[in-house]
């Protein structure tokens, strides 16, 4: 029997308040006279739970522990110290594991290494203010390499922000620059009026009100995504009509839709109510009809349908026959400032903000949004909202 001392009254060096934030150790050991020497020895520190095997130990990380640092006996019956700690890596990745051990047997050691992810060895007998400081050091490397994730987590955030930044500059830059070079038109209609007839003044002011009207929609839709993204647009949740509100959608394009010789078809199985922001709900499905539209040849046909899910939803559908999405397309969809194969096809314009800001509201909104689409077959949107009852 190893003779251990159980003072308690030896200093160690004051740690941090970082260091202090989480303080859960988990002690393994078939032996319940050691164990017990254990768990005083370090019971007024930190939060411990024991276990005499490591299938106990595998237990108690299953039921929610989550120590930082783990001490567990290498040689204990029927699962070692090391296949235990390779196995708590599934509930604790991050903790820091340190095996004790009585035996010097080199293999046994590269084992323990290898296969449980071991940081440090401690051998039988030690001392106790040695053992109290080399598990004090365990959760201080734990607090630093749990630091320095986190910041490199945010340093990656960062980085993501500044890459998108620069992206949504080159986008300004470009979709802006078009619409500006048109309105700089106007300079003509002032300084040469009287070499303009009266055909010329009216295609003029026609570019300057279609280039002002993309500018618009841009800036528009940029300060709808910062305004989501930051919280800072409120939604209405209430009981309302998507009913109503897709025969709306497919009626205000209707006209567009016939420029395009393009057929427009609503259906609705009743009246189906859905729980939504109305405001955010109609600007959706706006935007999903306009790039029905916006995407499809002439001649073809747009299918809107509405009706309520045996899984408690509201569900709105924009069918076109349209060109289809490509994998990759798919993959991107929903992304800020997504550019896609696809083009319109009457010419007209995408900010390619569109798809993004109607995945926030959708989500905003608890429900969800996702598209069916194979190359060359057209394309069906989905959204799904909460049904009001």
């Amino acid at each position: 029997m190893l003779k251990l001392k159980t003072s308690r009254s030896t200093e160690l060096p004051k740690e941090t308040a970082f260091e202090q934030q989480k303080r859960n150790l988990l002690i393994v050991d078939d032996e319940e006279s050691l164990l017990t020497m254990l768990v005083n020895l370090f019971g007024d520190m930190y939060a411990v739970r024991s276990a005499t095997s490591g299938a106990d130990a595998l237990q108690i990380l299953a039921e929610g522990f989550t120590p930082e640092v783990i001490l567990a006996d290498q040689r204990m019956p029927g699962m070692s110290g090391a296949e235990f700690l390779a196995q708590s890596t599934q509930y604790v990745p991050s903790a820091i594991r340190v095996i004790l051990t009585g035996y010097t047997d080199v293999n046994d050691i590269i084992d323990s290494i290898n296969l449980g992810n071991v940081y440090r060895f401690l051998t039988k007998p030690w001392k106790n203010a040695e053992l109290l400081e080399a598990i004090r050091l365990c959760f201080s490397h734990y607090a630093v390499t749990t630091h320095n994730a986190e910041l490199a987590q945010a340093l990656a955030q960062l980085e993501e922000l500044n890459n998108e930044k620069n992206e949504m500059m080159g986008i300004l830059a470009h979709d802006l620059k078009n619409p500006l070079a048109a309105i700089q038109m106007a300079g003509t209609m002032l300084n040469e009026p009287e070499t303009l007839g009266h055909t010329d003044i009216t295609k003029f002011a026609g570019v300057i009100t279609s280039s002002s009207q993309r500018m618009m929609e841009l800036i528009k839709n940029l300060l709808d995504v910062n305004q989501i993204e930051r919280g800072g647009r409120a939604f209405d949740i209430k009981s309302c009509n998507i009913s109503f509100l897709a025969q709306a959608a497919v009626n205000d394009y209707k006209a567009r839709a016939e420029a395009k010789q393009l057929t427009l078809h609503y259906s609705s199985e009743g009246t189906i109510n859905a729980l939504a922001d109305e405001a955010a709900t109609m600007q959706v499905l706006d935007n999903l009809v306009s790039n029905a539209v916006k995407y499809s040849p002439q001649g073809k046909a747009i299918y809107v349908r509405v009706r309520a899910t045996s899984a408690g939803t509201a569900r709105v559908e924009v069918q076109d026959e349209g060109p289809g999405l490509s994998a990759t397309d798919m993959k991107n969809l929903f992304g800020k400032f997504a550019r896609l194969t696809a083009k319109p096809t009457g010419g007209e314009h995408s900010t390619g903000l569109g798809l993004s800001i109607v995945k926030k509201m959708v989500e905003a909104m608890r429900g969800t949004v996702w598209c069916e689409s194979e190359l060359g077959k057209g394309a069906t949107f989905i959204v799904e909202l909460p049904l009001s009852r």
